[in-house]
């Protein structure tokens, strides 16, 4: 597997089809293999992209500053107005560069890429020869808008000057996928972002209004099986304090989540007064939490 993360990109033609599709959202069925691949051209593009971007930002600045300097033995009698029109010009270009690269490359690729291809890794063992995973993802900003708004409500704030407060809840699926193991199994699964968005209009010391937002993130992991009752028997006093399992004549149903939490969990990152999305959980730490969950489901069955 070693060859589809050593990925090089030779021009920034390279894949646009990818980076089209992540930057939207998309749904489609691949092998492992395949989708670590996606994943990783997305991110090259990007650094590549961003290469550029900053060599530009570079370019214009220096240029600045030497026609700037040029400009003092040229012109001394009008350098300062000059040099005003030039600073202006200069940071007008530069904000139109960084804009098009926001709009063309959003946040979530190295998401993506390192997230989901531990993930599949993980599946990809389990899968038969040529197994596929079927994969839909949303990497659109959650805040943006009212797409993933859930509910808005006025709220009161034990705060010093408080004037008036809201509650915003956001809700977006990240992404979801389900594939069959070798041994006929179904797995389903769904990675969510929950955010609390807090509006707090308040007067200060100074009598001067302000409005201050603050934000809490979860991101729920959540896990269905479908057991094949031919092939596995459930164990007797099966602890279902967080586990969710039915069955039928055929299969047994199995649901199961972990709530990643940025704050228990990472409270040296975590900042209320900034939203921050789900890259502050290391890759190491969602595998490990993401195959304790399979164990735990896994545990409560026995082979026939």
């Amino acid at each position: 597997m070693a060859e589809y993360y050593n990925i090089q990109l030779t021009t920034e033609d390279m894949a646009p089809i990818e980076r089209a599709h992540l930057h939207r959202g998309f749904s489609s069925k691949k092998t492992p293999l395949k989708w670590i691949r996606f994943f990783r051209m997305c991110v090259l593009q990007r650094e590549l992209s961003l290469k550029k971007r900053k060599k530009k930002t570079n370019t214009l600045w220096i240029s600045y500053f030497i026609i700037a300097v040029v400009m003092i033995f040229l012109v001394p009698g009008y350098w300062i107005a000059v040099n005003i029109i030039l600073f202006v010009v200069v940071l007008v270009m530069d904000s139109k560069n960084r804009r098009e690269f926001k709009k063309n490359y959003t946040d979530g690729y190295d998401f993506f890429s390192d997230y989901f291809s531990a993930l599949f890794t993980l599946i990809e063992e389990e899968l038969p020869q040529l197994g596929t995973i079927q994969f839909t993802a949303n990497v659109k900003e959650t805040l943006a808008g009212v797409e993933h708004l859930k509910s808005a409500e006025d709220a009161i704030f034990e705060t010093p000057g408080f004037i008036s407060g809201k509650e915003e809840f956001y809700e977006k699926e990240i992404g979801k996928g389900y594939c069959t193991l070798k041994d006929g199994a179904e797995i389903s699964f769904s990675f969510v972002e929950k955010v609390r968005r807090r509006i707090i209009k308040k007067k200060g010391l100074s009598g001067k209004r302000k409005t201050k937002e603050k934000y809490k993130s979860v991101y729920p992991f959540i896990l269905k099986l479908k057991l094949p009752k031919s092939i596995y028997q459930l164990k007797t006093n099966v602890d279902k304090a967080d586990i969710q399992i039915k069955e039928d004549e055929s299969f047994y149903y199995m649901k199961a989540r972990r709530k990643f939490d940025v704050k228990d969990e990472n409270p040296d990152d975590y900042s209320a007064y900034q939203y921050k999305s789900t890259p502050l959980f290391s890759v190491e730490y969602f595998s490990l939490e993401v195959v304790n969950l399979f164990n735990i489901c896994y545990g409560c069955f026995t082979l026939k």
